[in-house]
């Protein structure tokens, strides 16, 4: 009870010099250690001893162990970003050498006949979901081969990047741990006192695998046209609520630029639209294009109860993921010709398993 009374007391009422012989001590000591803790030459194991101890006095040791720690997230945060931005910088040049180092005479030639394939077979009457199996995963596989990479298989190519990507994941396992430090040194704190300086740092960051992902998408040969849609769209994405919807746009235009197709670009209200028309055969009971749901009949009622226009669109039933729902849709031949259509918009919205996709 009197440790935690003199704690309160301003510094001109309880100077340091009058305090208990006990309290002065643990001061001394936790300053000792603090000291010890800012040695770079410590092992782990010695510093993780050094921060345990601390902690072991309570409000006193979690204050100032505290303030080493957001010194600490500070300093991995700004290296980490800046190794990422040049780990990200060298993987764009080195994925789109790969894919270029790919497509000589030969190759170009063959993705030509390849996507003349695809699109020949959508425009045929009698397109089956056989045909789509024997012809069109075939040619869509021997494309991707051709023309997209992964990171894997550009650092593979670039193994001098492997040791940069190994210092981020290192930085960033750095910040996980001590952000959890620093919410154990703010719960040794009564809770009117703790700090908020430190956001999570993670948090704060884009998947550092999206980035990946999205460097060797962007290393696909495209139009620059294209290359502004998914740039575009990517931006959008923070106004969809449910991840997936935006993933699942992604990924069909992943598919048609393999065909040599225009990206669609992303229609949040339209996204809206489909989302809403998915919630109502979720929670009304129906499947299908026409709504029992007045001024919702049509997908060109539904899609101006939004402000906006649409045309052609899909539906699907069971999917957990919109390129699940894609997939089903790409062997089903109508939903087939509607996803490669000549359109110039797209929305996709989920309401639990089920899917609308709205063009326009």
């Amino acid at each position: 009870m009197w440790w935690t009374i003199l704690v309160a007391l301003p510094a001109s009422v309880a100077p340091a010099a009058s305090l208990p012989a006990p309290f002065a001590l643990q001061q001394e000591e936790v300053a000792e250690l603090a000291g010890k803790l800012r040695n770079p030459k410590l092992t782990l194991d010695e510093r993780v001893a050094i921060e345990e101890r601390m902690l072991l006095f309570g409000e006193s040791g979690a204050r100032v162990l505290q303030r080493i720690v957001e010194e600490r997230v500070k300093k991995c945060d700004e290296r980490a970003r800046k190794s990422e931005k040049a780990y990200l910088a060298e993987l764009d040049k080195a994925a789109k050498k790969l894919v270029n180092a790919r497509l000589d005479k030969a190759a170009l030639a063959e993705v030509e006949t390849l996507r003349k394939q695809v699109n020949d077979l959508r425009r045929d009457e009698k397109l089956s979901k056989e045909r789509i199996h024997a012809e069109g995963d075939p040619a869509r596989e021997k494309l991707r081969a051709l023309l997209e990479v992964n990171a894997d298989q550009v650092l593979e190519s670039a193994p001098e990047l492997s040791k940069l990507r190994e210092s981020i994941s290192a930085d960033l396992y750095e910040l996980e741990q001590d952000f959890g430090l620093w919410l154990r040194c703010n719960f040794a704190i009564p809770e009117k006192k703790r700090s908020k300086a430190v956001d999570d740092p993670l948090g704060r960051w884009p998947s550092f695998e999206s980035a990946e992902l999205w460097t060797c998408l962007l290393a696909t040969p495209m139009t620059p046209a294209d290359r502004e849609v998914l740039t575009r769209n990517r931006g959008l994405a923070a106004e969809l609520p449910e991840p997936e919807e935006a993933a699942g746009v992604l990924d069909l235009n992943r598919l048609r630029i393999l065909l040599g197709l225009n990206a669609l670009a992303l229609d949040v209200k339209l996204c809206a639209a489909s989302r809403d028309h998915s919630n109502d055969m979720r929670t009304l009971g129906f499947f299908a294009h026409e709504s029992p749901v007045e001024g919702k009949k049509t997908p060109w009622d539904r899609a101006a109860r939004f402000g906006t226009t649409g045309g052609a669109e899909n539906i699907a039933a069971g999917h957990e993921s919109g390129a699940s729902a894609n997939l089903g849709w790409w062997y089903s031949p109508g939903h087939h010709k509607n996803m490669l259509g000549g359109h110039a918009r797209v929305g996709l919205g989920r309401s639990e398993a089920f899917w609308t996709q709205m063009f326009g």
